[in-house]
């Protein structure tokens, strides 16, 4: 296989789309949290990810606008959140 040059397009186009999806234990290194904590906000739908038959997977880039969002809300006074949504993090 060879390699692409620098002059072949942006890093997204030559990016191996396998890895922008993520395990739940690598999105849990990413936030630092555990394993756990990353499967609970999966099963209450708080995290963004898809479901592939019995597998789970995470897009980085969804991931990353998600950390985003949850970034901007938390800096809005409580109760007066965009979402409605108290903590985004629970």
């Amino acid at each position: 296989m060879k390699a692409p040059s620098p002059s072949s397009g942006t890093a997204h186009e030559t990016a191996d789309p396998a890895r922008d999806l993520l395990t739940a234990d690598e999105v849990a290194s990413l936030l630092r949290v555990t394993p756990a904590w990353v499967y609970a906000q999966t099963r209450r739908r708080r995290i963004p990810h898809l479901r592939l038959g019995r597998y789970v997977r995470y897009r980085r880039e969804a991931l990353d606008e998600w950390i985003e969002q949850v970034e901007s809300s938390s800096s809005l006074p409580p109760g007066r959140r965009r979402d409605g949504n108290r903590s985004a993090l629970r």
